[in-house]
């Protein structure tokens, strides 16, 4: 079961609804996928919340995206690192998560307004985003004069220049994508909430953004942990997150070859053995005889990811073949145009 409590309608989800779900994924040998409430001033309390969940409900958990987001957070990386070992050696939890090898994130715009304004949904939440009173609440909960407890505020701890708009819907807005709201909100002459209000409002929320939030030393300190795998949280559309494109080649090129981080053998588990061992495929993520033959060729010593913020829709060096169910689907960069691929579903 997969849940985004950041996101309305999860974040409305209270803890013991969520116990009685998992105690239902538990007895399908699931899986408790999840987004945490907070990942930011709450960071620790949502961690507790989730793994008291599954402490209660006896489910394996997977917690999405490790980081501590705002500079102010960045301290907790260490204390977050220690809860996770705590729910696995004392508290008998069987958790895991997942990192990208960035200090930027990716999501939708309309994740910057508050759950109340969301409530009733996308029709209620653009009338609202047009109401001038609501405006000014959302303001208020912005620059935290009036503040919501437990809520993750990503304006506190990207600030309007930290968030950057990879696409739009509209043709009339396309000169925005890969400009932040600060920029933005100079080119149009207003200020930066009433910028984004009325971009989602003409756009009918279909905004997506990179929002920045960390430091590089603590990625690096999240990816050395034994419960770590790698994950890309790709969102594809307009100028997208530069991880879409280089996750894997970036944490081999940068974090294995250049800083040292990782050897190569760990990374590697990290990306296939490792995250296939967590979702039940058994069929694939090693090389052995009779498994599904997902195998990518690479150079060590040559390949990096290319892609930046501004210009994130480029293709990495160093990867020379990608066999995908043993039929070859990139050779030396460019694609063959096969397709074998298939949906893969968890086995119990």
């Amino acid at each position: 079961m997969s849940t985004g409590l950041i996101y309305p309608p999860c974040s409305y989800a209270q803890p013991e609804e969520l116990v009685e779900l998992c105690k239902v994924v538990a007895e399908h040998h699931g899986i408790f996928v999840t987004h945490i409430r907070n990942e930011s001033d709450y960071l620790l309390e949502s961690m507790n919340e989730v793994i008291d969940v599954s402490e209660k409900a006896g489910v394996a958990l997977h917690m999405s995206h490790f980081k501590a987001a705002g500079q102010a957070n960045w301290p907790k990386v260490k204390e977050a690192l220690a809860l996770v070992d705590d729910a696995r050696s004392r508290r008998g939890v069987d958790m895991t998560f997942e990192q990208y090898p960035y200090i930027a994130g990716s999501t939708m715009l309309d994740a910057v307004i508050p759950h109340w304004a969301h409530v009733g949904g996308s029709e209620k939440l653009l009338e609202r985003l047009q109401n001038p009173a609501d405006q000014e609440r959302i303001k208020k909960n912005w620059d935290g004069s009036e503040k919501i407890p437990g809520w993750d505020n990503m304006v506190t701890w990207s600030g309007w220049e930290g968030i950057l708009i990879t696409w739009v819907r509209s043709d009339k807005n396309k000169p925005f994508e890969g400009k932040t709201i600060a920029e933005i909100a100079k080119i149009v002459e207003k200020d930066p909430p009433k910028t984004v209000f009325d971009l989602l409002m003409e756009e009918e929320l279909a905004v997506s953004m990179v929002d920045f939030w960390g430091r590089e030393e603590d990625v690096a300190t999240v990816m050395k942990h034994e419960a770590h795998m790698v994950g890309t949280d790709g969102l594809l559309g307009g100028r997208p997150h530069p991880r879409v494109y280089g996750t894997y080649p970036r944490i081999l090129g940068k974090f294995v070859r250049e800083d040292g981080i990782l050897p190569l053998r760990e990374a590697l588990r990290k990306m296939t053995a490792f995250p296939a061992q967590r979702l039940g495929l058994q069929d694939r993520g090693m090389i052995r005889e009779g498994l599904a033959a997902d195998i990518t060729i690479f150079d060590p010593e040559h390949v990096i990811d290319r892609g930046t913020y501004q210009d994130p829709i480029q293709f990495p060096e160093g990867i020379k073949y990608v066999f995908v169910n043993g039929v070859v689907v990139n050779e030396k960069g460019h694609h063959t145009g096969k397709l074998p691929g298939k949906v893969l579903r968890h086995q119990a």
